[in-house]
């Protein structure tokens, strides 16, 4: 009897993914170090990459706004501007983040 197999569902890009998540899918991909993505989560320390992408923002208030997610945030939403910004700047896609967003969420 042939088996009829459905088509697979791509898995929906979650929202948000944690703090942890985030800086252990940069340093999963390449993108930092471990031992950055250690220090933002331990000593809340910024990658040098994202000091100086924040440092290159001219606009002193959204330069504010960029420090304050980064050093306060305890989760990144997927619709935050910065990921924009970032994903802009790295010369990634929004399918790349997306991906991104979904490996992330599955790190335990």
């Amino acid at each position: 009897m042939p088996t009829t197999w459905g088509t697979l569902q791509p898995i929906a890009v979650p929202e948000t993914i944690s703090r942890r998540q985030f800086f252990q899918e940069l340093a999963n991909r390449g993108m930092i170090t471990k031992d950055e993505a250690l220090a933002a989560i331990v000593d809340n320390a910024l990658p040098a990459e994202f000091s100086v992408m924040v440092q290159d923002i001219v606009d002193d208030d959204i330069q504010w706004q960029a420090r304050m997610l980064l050093a306060g945030a305890t989760e990144f939403k997927r619709s935050n501007w910065f990921v924009g910004f970032f994903a802009a700047m790295k010369s990634l896609s929004a399918s790349y983040m997306d991906d991104f967003w979904r490996s992330s969420a599955l790190l335990d």
